[in-house]
């Protein structure tokens, strides 16, 4: 029976070392479940390619599906968008057919990724990750957002994960999914930002 974790948050990294441990776990996952199915890959595994011991991960992330989410957490973190053009729809809709297309590039990776952030957000203490959304209100120019475009920030955020749920899941051609990204970011923001 795989191992789902209990709902706590992870520790945090508190030298160079330990970071240096964190990234080495992220890194060796990303290798991992470039390869092969996540059902494929337990976390021994992940530990083992990383060099560090199976609690050190545990330490860091209760169960690989919180390594995996922390995989595109870090992606998101790292992405870099493309520079603006001054036309925040096409900006928006091009910045996430990027990052979408981004995260497809590995077939069984994007599936981990996506489907370990939908496990470990279903949980209740699982805290929302801002980072993609302040990517999209600064390509937009917005540095004082209002309530309407912090929530269509949002929606664009949700159609985009629905989206990659369903090619990861085998539904959607990645080409459509990537066409179907814009056309849902133009529809969600053209007439708010």
């Amino acid at each position: 029976m795989p191992r789902i974790g209990e709902p706590r948050a992870p520790a945090r990294p508190a030298t160079d070392d330990q970071e240096n441990r964190r990234g080495a776990i992220l890194s060796a996952a990303a290798r991992l479940g470039s390869a092969k199915e996540i059902d494929r890959i337990q976390a021994q595994e992940i530990a083992a390619d990383a060099g560090v011991a199976l609690r050190t991960l545990y330490r860091y992330y209760p169960s690989k599906h919180h390594v995996f989410a922390a995989v595109l957490d870090e992606q998101v973190v790292h992405f870099r968008p493309p520079a603006p053009t001054g036309d925040a729809a096409d900006d928006i809709a091009r910045l996430m057919v990027d990052a979408c297309r981004n995260l497809l590039r590995h077939k069984h990776l994007a599936h981990a990724m996506i489907t370990s952030t939908q496990i470990v957000r279903a949980q209740a203490d699982a805290p929302d990750d801002p980072t993609l959304r302040e990517l999209i209100l600064e390509i937009a120019g917005c540095d004082n957002p209002t309530q309407e475009q912090l929530r269509r920030s949002r929606l664009v955020q949700q159609a985009a994960f629905g989206i990659l749920t369903w090619t990861v899941g085998g539904a959607l051609r990645p080409d459509d999914a990537l066409e179907d990204v814009d056309v849902a970011c133009r529809l969600l923001v053209g007439d708010v930002f």
